[in-house]
């Protein structure tokens, strides 16, 4: 297990902002493993602190060809989100849909 870094572990590659929610997508080394993590601060990207709305995951167990939907582990911290790897395999790719809610889109606290 171990942490993947932003900038040699994973990149942001696409960051949809939206007057509501934001969509952040993330694309690991081919190397990642199950039981890897990576953090994310929400803010960077336009989120808000606490409105982290859901996390989608696909794992590439041929690299860039056969692709099988996988679902991480999520926390979040002051604005940091956790992802804990939970795939098939070891040695692959893997993409995650980050939905969150906007900055400004307000968070309401009920």
């Amino acid at each position: 297990m171990a942490l993947l870094v932003e900038g040699t572990g994973y990149e942001v590659v696409g960051n949809q902002v939206g007057p509501i929610y934001n969509t952040i997508l993330i694309r690991t080394i081919n190397t990642a493993n199950n039981g890897d993590t990576l953090t994310v601060d929400l803010t960077k990207y336009g989120g808000h602190v606490s409105g982290l709305m859901g996390v989608l995951g696909w794992e590439h167990t041929t690299d860039n060809s056969v692709v099988v939907q996988t679902q991480p582990t999520t926390s979040v911290t002051t604005g940091t989100l956790t992802l804990t790897i939970g795939g098939l395999n070891s040695n692959n790719p893997f993409f995650f849909e980050v939905k969150v809610m906007h900055k400004a889109a307000g968070g309401s606290s009920l």
